[in-house]
C-alpha cells in the first residue's frame, strides 16, 4: 500500500482492525464511534497521510456559498474599481464551487450612508462578507453582528486591531503614511512646509485608512526632527470656490519648500485645486496613494513626485480565494495579510501597470 493516493476505506479498516462503517463515521464525523476506536483509526490515518479527496467531496454536495462585499460605489478608473477585478476573477475561477456574490455598494464620503447599506446586507443570510473598513465605529457594530450569526469576515484596504474577523488584506497603513514622510521630507528637508489635504465625510467618523497613514506620517515628522509648519485644507466638492481661496491664503502664507499629500486616492482633486489658482513658478511636491487613472496621469505629467500603491486587485482577490478556502476545505487562513508596498514613479509606472493577476 505505498501508493497513498489510492488508499481506500476498506484498507483503512483492516489496518486498524474495524468495520467500514466505523471508519465512515470517524471520516465524516457522524455517528456515535467509542473513543478506543476512534484512537486506532486516527494513528492509522496519521500514520498513512490520509486526505480524503474533499474537492470531489464537495462537488458531491453541490451547496451554494454566496459572499456578500460591501464596499463603496464607484466610477471607471477609481481604486474601487481595481479591487472589485480581483474579486470578480476569484469568483470566475471558483465558479464550480459554487461560489458566488452579491454586491452592497455605499458612499465612501457618507457614513449615512454605509449604516443604511448595513441595514439591507442584514436582512439577509451569507456564508461569509467582506466588509471596505472605511468608518471604524460602524465597521465595529456590523462585525459583533456577523459573529453573532456566526458568520465569518474579512477586512480590506485597511486593519482594525483587536477584532475577530477572519483575516485582513491590504497594506500596512500606518508603515505606508511613514514611507510617505520619509519620501517628503527628502524632497523639502527639516524645514519646509506641508499641505495635507483632507476629504471631508458626512458623519461621525472619517476613514480608518486615513487616520492611519497620517498618523505614521506624524510620527516619521516627529521623529526626524521636522521643523516646518503643517497646514490643513478640508477638500469639500460642494465648496470648490472656498477651498480654492483657502488654498492661495495657505500659499500666500509660506515662502518655504512646499510638499502635499492626500490620504487616500484622490491626490488628483488637489492636482486640480493647484491648477486652478495658477501656482505660477512655485514648486509643489506632490504624494499621494494608488495607481488609479487620475493618479497615473498626474505622475506622468509631472504633477505629483510619487504615488504609494497597496496592489487593490490583488486584496479583492486574495479575500474571495481565503474565504472560500476557509469554508470548503477548513483552511487556517493567515490573520494578518499585508500587501506590498509599492513606490511608483514616472519613471517606472509603465512597468507597474503591466502587472497582471
Amino acid at each position: 500500500m505505498e501508493d497513498k493516493s489510492i488508499i481506500r476505506i476498506v484498507d483503512i479498516a483492516k489496518l486498524a482492525g474495524v468495520s467500514v462503517g466505523t471508519v465512515d463515521r470517524v471520516l465524516h464525523n457522524r455517528g456515535r464511534v467509542s473513543e478506543e476506536k476512534r484512537i486506532k483509526i486516527e494513528k492509522v490515518l496519521k500514520e498513512i497521510n490520509y486526505e480524503p479527496n474533499m474537492v470531489a467531496r464537495f462537488l458531491a454536495s453541490k451547496k451554494d456559498y454566496t459572499f456578500a462585499v460591501l464596499i463603496p460605489s464607484f466610477i471607471k478608473g477609481e481604486y474601487w474599481e481595481l479591487v472589485t477585478t480581483g474579486i470578480d476573477k476569484a469568483v470566475a475561477e471558483l465558479k464550480n464551487f459554487n461560489i458566488g456574490i452579491e454586491y452592497f455598494f455605499f458612499d465612501q464620503q457618507d457614513e449615512f450612508s454605509f449604516n443604511n447599506t448595513v441595514k439591507a446586507l442584514n436582512q439577509r443570510e451569507f456564508a461569509g462578507v467582506v466588509i471596505a473598513t472605511i468608518f471604524g465605529e460602524s465597521v465595529i457594530g456590523l462585525s459583533q453582528k456577523l459573529e453573532e450569526k456566526e458568520i465569518p469576515y474579512i477586512y480590506i484596504d485597511s486593519d482594525i486591531p483587536n477584532q475577530h474577523n477572519l483575516a485582513y488584506f491590504g497594506a500596512d497603513s500606518h508603515m505606508s503614511g511613514i514611507i510617505a514622510a520619509k519620501l517628503m521630507m527628502r524632497e523639502i528637508g527639516e524645514t519646509g512646509d506641508i499641505l495635507i489635504g483632507k476629504i471631508k465625510y458626512k458623519g461621525t467618523s472619517n476613514s480608518v485608512q486615513m487616520e492611519t497613514r497620517e498618523q505614521g506620517f506624524k510620527e516619521y515628522l516627529n521623529n526626524n526632527g521636522f521643523k516646518g509648519e503643517i497646514y490643513y485644507l478640508e477638500i469639500d466638492s460642494e465648496q470648490s470656490k472656498d477651498v480654492a481661496n483657502e488654498l492661495k491664503s495657505i500659499l500666500n502664507n509660506t515662502n518655504n519648500k512646499l510638499g502635499a499629500i492626500v490620504f487616500n486616492s484622490r491626490i488628483y482633486e488637489l492636482v486640480e485645486l493647484f491648477e486652478s489658482i495658477a501656482c505660477g513658478d512655485k514648486k509643489i511636491n506632490l504624494i499621494g496613494y494608488d495607481s488609479i487613472e487620475k493618479n497615473v496621469e498626474a505622475l506622468k505629467n509631472d504633477q505629483v513626485l510619487f504615488l504609494i500603491s497597496q496592489r487593490s486587485t490583488q486584496q479583492g482577490y486574495d479575500a474571495i480565494k481565503s474565504l472560500s478556502n476557509h469554508l470548503l476545505f477548513s483552511k487556517i487562513i493567515n490573520k494578518i495579510n499585508f500587501m506590498p508596498i509599492d513606490i511608483l514613479m514616472k519613471e517606472n509606472i509603465e512597468y507597474y501597470k503591466n502587472y497582471k493577476l
